[in-house]
């Protein structure tokens, strides 16, 4: 009956319920848009990455694997290291123009620190990478990330590169890579079609998808096609994926290697993600001060509203307390009148925000929107205790409201 009667006390006054509820739907919106903007960004980024406990051996302060050239000798210093179960030697460049598309690789690799902010962050998203793999050594992985993201055979996703393509023009393209560089069709290529990488034709023989833009944007062939088609020495390494003998020393292994090979780091291939996860999380921060800050003005227009309310109903408490009502019961009433501002201000803004998350997943191609449903819970429970905490002092005011009271307001 307290619902009923709430409600029907809001919708007495359509405007003013309205806009009050408008006040808060804005700031959940905000809240959410730009939450699922950022959970996006961190799967996009590499959440494949997460759970790879391999550790890559790249040239000490190296920005990414595609920088990083390693001296001759770092092998063979790696295989004295004890604990290390597979050595997997890997040459990765930025690509030449693909199907006569796009600039030089040093070019583009300059570019990315070179150009103004915004494009420079355009040009690594679109970057593409030539990872060549020592494939003897690649197989004997067990977290091989590309080759167990091959589509299945009904989407056309045929094989990861193997031993059988060593010497041979053989590639593995991720889909996003398909999509973005048709077949004369102007489909995706597929599976035994060509992609030109600078002058050279080469057959895809394989298509992956990890979700990860990170690796979705490399194209893996054998590691001797790799430097032919770099122009690097017979001998060039770039980085090293070596996997422990005991997955349980991995940071002991890392810190074995770095003392025996001088100038190198070792790290997880995970960690690659912490410095993106350290900035998403204070960029997470500032979000949630600035949406705060908005959801707190939301807060104080409901106590607004709820105070001009109260004061506007003197008469009606008087009546109420007269006819029996306590003020713990008054109390609840105006409470629950902001209660309710707060749920339907929670619900409308998540309701907004799914279907906007919809459309835009629709649209976007590469990249979508992460939005959980317990950041869409945790929305809706912020709405209602903000609104119910801003009605407390109205229903406060309200609840100390006499007979007498509303006969002296009456009077005047």
């Amino acid at each position: 009956m307290m619902w009923s009667f709430a409600w029907k006390n809001l919708i007495s006054r359509p405007s003013r319920t309205g806009l009050a509820i408008l006040g808060l739907t804005i700031p959940v919106l905000a809240f959410l848009g730009l939450f699922s903007i950022s959970a996006g960004i961190r799967h996009l980024m590499g959440d494949t990455l997460a759970g790879m406990n391999d550790l890559m051996v790249l040239r000490e302060n190296a920005l990414a694997p595609v920088f990083s050239e390693l001296p001759p000798g770092t092998g063979e210093a790696l295989r004295k290291v004890p604990g290390l179960k597979v050595i997997a030697t890997e040459v990765w460049k930025v690509s030449p123009p693909i199907d006569g598309r796009g600039g030089a690789a040093l070019g583009s690799a300059i570019g990315l620190l070179t150009r103004p902010r915004d494009q420079g962050l355009k040009n690594l998203v679109n970057m593409i990478a030539v990872e060549g793999q020592d494939l003897v050594e690649h197989r004997k992985l067990k977290n091989a990330t590309i080759a167990q993201s091959i589509l299945p055979a009904s989407k056309g996703g045929g094989r990861m590169v193997d031993v059988t393509d060593i010497g041979k023009p053989h590639v593995a393209i991720s889909a996003k890579i398909a999509r973005d560089y048709p077949g004369p069709d102007g489909q995706p290529k597929k599976v035994g079609q060509t992609i030109r990488l600078g002058s050279k034709e080469f057959t895809v023989v394989g298509i992956f998808s990890t979700g990860s833009m990170v690796i979705d944007g490399t194209i893996v062939m054998d590691i001797g096609e790799a430097r032919k088609l770099l122009g690097v020495q017979p001998d060039s390494v770039s980085t090293y994926v070596v996997e422990p003998t005991d997955d349980t020393q991995t940071d002991e292994i890392a810190d074995r290697i770095e003392r025996a090979v001088p100038g190198v780091k070792a790290q997880r291939i995970s960690q690659f993600n912490i410095t993106l996860g350290a900035v998403m999380g204070r960029l997470d921060q500032f979000l949630l001060m600035a949406v705060g800050l908005a959801m707190l003005v939301g807060g104080v227009g409901i106590a607004n509203t709820m105070l001009m309310s109260t004061s506007e109903r003197f008469v009606e408490f008087g009546v109420m307390r007269t006819n029996g009502w306590t003020r713990r019961d008054v109390l609840t009433l105006v409470t629950t009148e902001s209660a309710l501002l707060g749920a339907i201000s929670g619900l409308i803004g998540a309701g907004v925000a799914i279907a906007v998350v919809l459309v835009v997943n629709r649209l976007l191609q590469g990249f979508s929107l992460d939005l959980s449903p317990a950041l869409v819970a945790l929305s809706i429970a912020g709405a209602l205790a903000i609104a119910t905490l801003s009605g407390l002092y109205p229903a406060w005011k309200a609840s100390r409201m006499t007979p007498m009271d509303a006969i002296r307001h009456s009077v005047m």
